[in-house]
């Protein structure tokens, strides 16, 4: 198999030029005609021919002075390709974008078929600019103009839209993945699940929303009093758009219709983002790539050709998309809380300055130079989880009370650990102690103690990593006070305008629960 024909070479009945990736070949048929083929799904589907069937030409031969002609079994031409002569050299190649050339020996183009892929693809990957959780979102609520309310299963449009929002302002998204929470998502509560939610209000409440109307209860065809059809405004209007869109840099939300009746219209439908296509015009093959937050890490490729009304997608089996309309995407600034996120297998070590997330509300551990003096307070500095990012956030890992300063230096930190965290900006160490109650809930204080890093035993904590191990960017840990053995803890909804400075208090909790989980949010 060779996808060049050199100058003398040719091709006899049956033989072919296959393009190097597979997608096309140029054949010489047993009919005389000279074809070429786009390979789709298995199928051959032809976009062009010599137009030689029945003509008695029995080859393809590329001559020396620069022609491709059809020959008859006595030499005599019916077919040569145009403006190609008196260019010794040359050869014709059968390329990976579909499209057979014929070049000189300089890379000049003298002739092709006028039959590549029109294709763009923005830098946008699942892997990397999507979400590392699926949507398996519950009890979200919208609101469709037109429609009214109705409920809707996941939260796909909020995680286009955030996604969109993270991608377009440069800034990594989250990288919270599934494993971290219990129900595979960040709960309700978290910072980014609110966020999410809040973006899947606003993908409905624009409005291209009243198309999963219009579109859910349309005939998939055209009709006299309905118009295209859903088919035919995919195809003919909103996969333009598309490419439009792309073309210009930006990827596109997509308003995907399966339901075809307003009971389904919150459980069939979906969104999607677009971030590349490809179009072959003379097969008329269309293919988009997305990432659809329903299959984490990986494009998902919708497709359609001739004979196929709809779209099918290659994570869905046997159950294609009736269509797609491009939503109008209005963007905002996403919250950010770091810039800087560690790889999966990035370890925690010592001597090293890191920041925490509190998982379940997704707020970074943070102190500041204000002291608690609530009643039977220790009257020493605070610690709160604060939402948004600052130099108080910043906490070095050291060994435990009494250790040296270079105290396993440059080690990872491993389950079973005691440690210290001493605040980088106060340098003042991550502290404990029964008998003094926290300003809302009245659990164990927890404050920032001491004075250039050094202070006592109660600035001890251990390490438990869940399943064991290294603490690396996703593995969750509990981190118990050694003396009290109560785990630091935080929880939603409790702060205090004074005694937390408006920020979501942190704890000792002598019992086991979610809230004791926190996330390593960046490695400085």
């Amino acid at each position: 198999m060779t996808n060049k024909l050199l100058p003398g070479q040719e091709l006899l009945e049956n033989q072919q030029l296959t393009a190097a990736n597979g997608r096309a070949f140029l054949i010489m048929q047993g009919d005389g005609n000279f074809v070429l083929y786009e390979v789709h799904k298995g199928k051959h589907i032809p976009v062009w021919a010599s137009g030689t069937n029945g003509s008695g030409g029995v080859k393809a031969v590329m001559q020396h002075n620069g022609t491709l002609v059809v020959c008859k079994a006595n030499g005599e031409a019916v077919w040569h390709s145009p403006g190609t002569e008196g260019n010794s050299g040359s050869y014709l190649i059968m390329q990976d974008d579909g499209n057979a050339v014929i070049y000189t020996n300089q890379g000049k183009a003298l002739w092709d078929s006028g039959t590549w892929r029109h294709s763009r693809r923005l830098d946008f990957n699942p892997a990397v600019h999507g979400f590392l959780f699926p949507n398996e979102f519950v009890n979200a609520v919208a609101n469709i103009p037109g429609h009214g309310q109705v409920k809707t299963l996941g939260r796909c449009g909020g995680m286009a839209f955030a996604a969109l929002d993270y991608f377009l302002k440069g800034i990594p998204v989250p990288k919270y993945s599934g494993s971290l929470f219990n129900g595979e998502v960040p709960p309700d509560g978290h910072w980014l699940a609110d966020y999410i939610y809040s973006r899947l209000m606003d993908s409905f409440l624009v409005p291209s929303s009243i198309k999963y109307v219009h579109w859910t209860v349309a005939s998939d065809h055209s009709t006299w009093l309905g118009g295209k059809g859903v088919s035919r405004w995919t195809k003919e209007e909103e996969f333009p758009k598309l490419r439009s869109s792309i073309d210009s840099g930006r990827p596109v939300v997509l308003g995907m219709v399966d339901a075809t009746n307003l009971a389904q219209i919150g459980s069939e439908n979906h969104q999607v983002l677009a971030y590349g296509y490809e179009w072959h015009s003379k097969a008329n093959i269309m293919k988009v790539f997305v990432y659809d937050k329903n299959t984490v890490g990986k494009e998902v490729v919708l497709s359609s050709e001739p004979g196929n009304p709809h779209f099918d997608a290659t994570n869905k089996t046997n159950d294609p998309w009736r269509g797609f309309f491009v939503v109008d995407y209005q963007q905002k600034n996403p919250p950010v809380f770091t810039m800087q996120p560690p790889a999966a297998t990035d370890a925690i070590r010592y001597g090293q300055t890191i920041k925490l997330s509190h998982l379940m509300t997704g707020l970074t551990l943070h102190s500041h130079a204000l002291y608690y003096g609530h009643s039977r307070s220790s009257g020493q500095q605070q610690v709160t989880c604060f939402r948004g990012a600052d130099d108080n956030d910043l906490w070095k890992v050291k060994g435990p009370h009494g250790t040296q300063a270079n105290h396993r230096s440059n080690e990872p930190v491993q389950h079973g650990d005691v440690i210290r965290f001493e605040h980088v900006l106060t340098q003042l160490n991550l502290h404990s102690h029964s008998g003094h109650p926290s300003p809302v809930t009245g659990q164990q204080e927890v404050t920032c103690f001491g004075s250039g890093g050094q202070g006592d035993s109660n600035d001890n904590w251990r390490v438990e990593v869940e399943g064991g191990g290294q603490w690396n960017g996703q593995r969750r840990v509990r981190l118990i006070h050694l003396n009290t053995n109560h785990a630091l803890h935080s929880h939603r909804g409790h702060s205090d305008s004074r005694w937390t400075a408006g920020q979501q208090e942190v704890t000792g909790f002598g019992g086991r629960d979610d809230n004791d989980w926190w996330w390593l949010l960046e490695i400085r």
